[in-house]
């Protein structure tokens, strides 16, 4: 599906032809003022920087450039993160942005999609856990306590899921150095 424009092509066509209308007819100094914020910049750089070595120099770009391609690194990796076992129950979900999105169970023997059951029993003592069934094994594939009956299973899988990117990261980190 295509994602909707603010504005039609020939309303964008008509706004550039007027802006470039007034840049050329009305009274702004446009080239002078850009003149002078270059001469401004090189009197800067002349003052305040032009006495420290090259490689001083440069080095906040080379620093910025690295922290941006390592950004771009670590989300290349994140979305390529999307298939894990959790509880002993396969688990598939998509990325949008930075959240987990799609988040699907799986059963571990037959690839089937499990359903689930949260019910508590009252004659036992309360302790709520999620069972994950699987409808053509016929059988609980999996459990997950849940102490905080405020969380449901997808927020417990999606947690689990960040502690994993943070193992990750910090394992990627402790072999760099």
């Amino acid at each position: 599906m295509r994602k909707k424009s603010f504005l039609s092509y020939e309303a964008k066509l008509i706004i550039a032809i007027l802006a470039v209308l007034l840049l050329i007819f009305l009274p702004i100094p446009l080239y002078d003022n850009i003149i002078e914020i270059k001469n401004d910049l090189f009197l800067f750089y002349e003052k305040n920087i032009s006495h420290y070595p090259i490689w001083l120099q440069i080095l906040p770009f080379i620093l910025i450039l690295s922290l941006v391609i390592a950004i771009k690194l670590i989300k290349k990796n994140r979305s390529k993160y999307v298939e894990d076992n959790f509880y002993n129950i396969k688990w598939t979900w998509d990325w949008h942005k930075n959240d987990i999105t799609n988040l699907q169970c799986y059963c571990p023997i037959c690839d089937e999609p499990l359903y689930y059951d949260d019910t508590t029993s009252k004659f036992t003592i309360e302790v709520s856990k999620i069972d994950f069934i699987c409808d053509k094994c016929q059988k609980v594939m999996g459990s997950i306590a849940n102490e905080n009956n405020k969380l449901n299973s997808s927020q417990l899988v999606k947690k689990e899921i960040q502690r994993q990117i943070y193992r990750k990261l910090t394992q990627d980190k402790n072999l760099t150095k």
